[in-house]
């Protein structure tokens, strides 16, 4: 019983260094900002899932508070993300019904959104649709529309790099977990968002906030039809 512990323990993070070697073949790529992209669809690789199940906790960082206080900015989640209880933070639904699937611009797909609400002038900043780019740019990319009028299909919201992400890899009773994964707000984001609107955006480079997914697979173990294991 202990060996196969072991064992099982080694199998889940030896699955997520590979799913995620990804991300340090892309740190070339992530030193130059990435023009927004022009399309926001793009076929899925068939039978790329991380997890097949599984959930996701978005916890902002202080400074990302901070400047939400100072401006005045309401968060408010697009479903099926919902917002903690505190504000703080929000949570995402993640597997093969729900995003997780890697599609061919190396990015997965996750249903949902965010919308930043300024409160003084009643102006507001889409973020949808979303995903979580594994490749050429490790980060967070969203759709991004201002006042209900879209200025781009997709732009690299905030980076990560692949050797913060592996810091985190833990097993978990039900699979393994990635956690507090750190991503940065852009350049490029704050100054879209400034562009077109009265908000004072987060200054690029500052920390946006830590992502904890949570895969509730096993690897080896039975899983829907067409997916690993």
């Amino acid at each position: 019983m202990f060996k196969h512990g072991l064992r099982r323990r080694f199998v889940l993070l030896a699955s997520a260094t590979a799913l995620l070697l990804p991300l340090g073949i892309a740190q070339a790529g992530a030193l130059t900002p990435a023009a927004a992209e022009t399309k926001s669809a793009a076929a899925p690789i068939p039978g790329a899932y991380i997890s097949p199940w599984g959930s996701a906790d978005v916890e902002l960082s202080p400074e990302a508070q901070q400047w939400l206080d100072r401006e005045g900015i309401i968060v408010e989640a697009i479903s099926p993300f919902t917002m903690h209880a505190d504000g703080k933070g929000f949570s995402m639904p993640i597997g093969s019904t729900a995003g997780d699937g890697l599609d061919s611009k190396g990015r997965i797909y996750y249903p949902g959104g965010l919308k930043l609400r300024h409160t003084e002038s009643g102006q507001t900043a889409t973020l949808k649709p979303t995903w979580i780019r594994v490749m050429p740019r490790p980060g967070y990319s969203a759709g991004v529309e201002v006042n209900g009028q879209t200025f781009s299909e997709e732009t690299q919201i905030a980076d990560t790099n692949y050797f913060e992400v592996m810091k985190g890899a833990r097993p978990s009773p039900t699979g393994f977990r990635l956690e507090k994964m750190p991503f940065y707000f852009t350049q490029e984001a704050e100054d879209l968002i400034e562009a077109h609107s009265d908000i004072d955006a987060l200054e690029g480079g500052t920390l946006l906030g830590t992502l904890t997914p949570h895969f509730d697979y096993i690897p080896g173990t039975p899983s829907f039809p067409g997916l690993p294991g």
